[in-house]
């Protein structure tokens, strides 16, 4: 044992240091003080980082339950944007353009009634495709876009369209006429000037030409003495030209 005050070493039951006159019992005690302050110390220090592994566990737990509600909540967002495109495109495919299913695109009337393309009892209209409704005359099929509005057809007349957009016009007629097709093609082409486009095959002809301003293509289909065909017309100026000529190629395509 050694003095806590002077460092002398001290004999066995000495109660003071015979150098310095300190205490021994009093050193004893200030030492085992100490020491029951250090223990205290480190119960406190472990307590406190309990305390604290507690509070960032319980941060963490809180973190991860916000992450989880905020991902929930996106992949939620996520199935109702896909659940409304998937209605979109159903209902775009399934219902025309204005119109009902089974019916081509509805107009509205002067009285501001809604009413179909007039289609004679030898011929069918289908639903809207593509921007397209088709009209059956026989066994010939005809397109026609499905966002022009219908007028009342005269003699002849199967479909009478107009753009309300651009001012185009679409008729789709039949007539009790045949004869050879490029023949019957030239008749027509006499009727104006400036010819731009003329095909002929073994029972049907195609042909642009230029009227007053106004371009004319007309596509006829020529069997067993009935002709059946349609006349899209439209200004030489119109800022729809690319779009009425995209019309006219597709109908073309598809007039059969």
């Amino acid at each position: 044992m050694y003095c806590k005050n002077c460092g002398r070493q001290l004999k066995e039951g000495m109660r003071f240091c015979d150098r310095c006159g300190h205490s021994v019992r009093k050193s004893q005690q200030s030492g085992q003080s100490a020491k029951r302050q250090e223990i205290e110390e480190l119960k406190a220090e472990r307590l406190n980082r309990k305390k604290r592994l507690a509070e960032k566990e319980a941060r963490q737990s809180v973190s991860k339950k916000r992450k989880k509600k905020k991902g929930n909540t996106f992949m939620f967002l996520i199935i109702i944007v896909l659940i409304a495109v998937v209605s979109v495109i159903i209902g775009y495919n399934i219902f025309p353009k204005g119109g009902n299913v089974g019916q081509p695109a509805a107009t509205m009337s002067g009285n501001g009634a809604s009413s179909a393309p007039a289609v004679s009892p030898n011929s069918t209209a289908s639903a809207a495709k593509n921007g397209y409704s088709v009209l059956t005359i026989g066994n010939i099929t005809c397109p026609y876009p499905s966002d022009f509005h219908s007028n009342t057809t005269s003699a002849g007349e199967k479909l009478n369209l107009t753009d309300p957009l651009g001012g185009a016009a679409m008729i789709v007629s039949q007539e009790g006429k045949g004869g050879i097709p490029k023949d019957v093609m030239m008749e027509y082409a006499a009727k104006g000037d400036n010819v731009s486009y003329s095909r002929a095959g073994d029972d049907w002809y195609a042909i642009t030409l230029e009227l007053d301003g106004k371009i004319n293509h007309r596509k006829c289909i020529i069997r067993n003495g009935i002709s059946v065909y349609y006349d899209f017309t439209y200004d030489a100026s119109s800022s729809s030209l690319k779009r009425y000529q995209d019309y006219i190629a597709y109908i073309d395509s598809n007039f059969k």
